[in-house]
């Protein structure tokens, strides 16, 4: 899946616009060779005018309202992040002046068209154009603060990280520098992609692999489930739970050797918080560099995972040790969905082999 806002235009602001559709009134009107006698050409004249201007500005906001998907026919992890971004209600209510602004706009277009087609007078006709001018604009200013607000709003959109929401999504937790990037590249065996994130410095990576012809999506997202939750600001645990639409499977690292710089006991104490927040979640839990961690420290991590009702698993990420276990232990828990998925998919291709026929 694309970014749903990804094909959201730049919002001019109400003086460009104006200046935008202005410029191009009077070139079209300068390009304009009328007919007839002097009354007849200054009316068709500005009547061009109006309806260019008119034409522009409609054009310009309805390109607004066309490209800018509708919050709430967004998938539910999309939808938790545009909440957490943007104020939903002003979204909704910038989008709506920009409806209004168009209908407005149009009405205006028709009445002083009708005005201009039907005058007499030369200088009624100029005044009744600039008149015109003087409405539209006025229109355009009353939403100024709305298209300032949903161009700032379009340029935090654009950045929301692009998933795919129909595969089952691994997501991996645990402090900075356990071996989470390392476990991506090993389970994906790829680089992983980095993805723009909004809450974080690092951005979102994304990988994927394939096992008995089904795909599978990891990602690990920098700077959210790397730091216990009580250090987070409003926004950051508004993103954390967006994930919670997200993924299927929790990996959680350790990293028993605490070449990371965390001591086990603070590692610890962020998987319970991890754990704690993501309970309706499987969890697959490993132990990283088992190969230079004292058996003591891993013998200390394992049965405090154990006590937690879980089967940790020992894993050497950078030479790929043990990550079979791992595939293994994903596959085992998002059979279900796995299943479904391809039942859909048959349906699908079935019913498409049936229309043919037809």
């Amino acid at each position: 899946m694309k970014n749903p806002f990804e094909k959201m235009p730049t919002i001019l602001t109400a003086d460009e616009l104006i200046d935008k559709a202005f410029r191009r009134a009077e070139k079209a009107a300068s390009a304009f060779t009328p007919r007839g006698n002097p009354i007849s050409k200054a009316r068709q004249r500005e009547e061009l005018r109006v309806r260019t201007v008119s034409n522009i500005l409609r054009d310009s906001l309805k390109k607004i309202l066309d490209r800018t998907p509708g919050v709430s026919t967004l998938p539910e992890f999309y939808r938790e992040l545009v909440d957490t971004l943007v104020d939903r209600n002003q979204f909704h209510k910038a989008l709506a002046s920009v409806n209004w602004a168009i209908k407005t706009i149009r009405t205006l277009e028709q009445r002083y068209a009708e005005k201009i087609r039907y005058s007499k007078d030369p200088e009624e006709i100029a005044r009744l154009r600039r008149q015109f001018y003087g409405r539209v604009a006025s229109v355009i200013k009353d939403i100024a603060d709305n298209l300032e607000y949903l161009n700032q709003a379009r340029n935090v959109l654009k950045e929301l990280p692009v998933i795919e929401l129909d595969l089952p999504t691994i997501v991996i937790a645990g402090h900075p520098n356990v071996g989470k990037s390392t476990l991506l590249r090993q389970l994906t065996n790829a680089k992983p992609e980095v993805a723009s994130y909004p809450f974080t410095t690092k951005g979102i990576n994304v990988g994927q692999f394939e096992e008995h012809y089904l795909r599978y999506q990891v990602i690990d997202t920098p700077g959210l489930l790397d730091r216990p939750l009580s250090e987070r600001n409003e926004i950051e645990k508004q993103a954390i739970l967006a994930l919670k639409h997200l993924g299927k499977v929790i990996i959680y690292i350790f990293d028993p050797s605490e070449y990371c710089g965390y001591p086990v006991e603070d590692q610890m104490h962020l998987f319970d918080e991890i754990y704690a927040e993501f309970r309706e979640f499987p969890f697959i839990v490993v132990l990283n560099k088992v190969d230079v961690a004292s058996e003591g420290k891993i013998m200390e991590v394992e049965e405090f995972v154990k006590s937690r009702g879980l089967e940790p698993l020992r894993i050497v990420a950078k030479d790929g040790r043990g990550l079979g276990m791992v595939k293994e232990k994903i596959m085992e828990l998002t059979r279900p969905m796995m299943e479904e998925r391809a039942r859909k998919l048959m349906e699908e291709e079935l019913k498409k082999y049936r229309e043919e026929e037809f």
